[in-house]
């Protein structure tokens, strides 16, 4: 049985980001593409690299994923602070 603190979630990779206005994409180096007229630098969808199919896609195993530490901090007070609001509630 998998548990949520076990998924792999793009939001909480070290490389989601919003690049110049664009948003949930995938900011791996090896995934960045150059565009060849303009040079501005193109990020794949993070929905995209999660579901390819390819060899070179992060896939549903996350082979790129590495932690955001501080999303990974915030993420544990904020479940600590529920848990806690949870054992404090009135039972109805």
């Amino acid at each position: 049985m998998a548990y949520l603190k076990d998924i792999k979630l793009c939001i909480n990779c070290e490389f989601f980001g919003t690049p110049q206005g664009q948003r949930d994409r995938c900011l791996q180096p090896s995934r960045t593409l150059i565009h060849p007229v303009n040079g501005q630098e193109l990020y794949p969808l993070a929905f995209t690299e999660r579901t390819g199919i390819s060899d070179d896609s992060c896939g549903s195993k996350a082979k790129y994923f590495i932690l955001n530490y501080d999303a990974a901090v915030e993420r544990e007070k904020r479940r600590q602070e529920f848990e806690e609001a949870m054992r404090d509630a009135p039972e109805l």
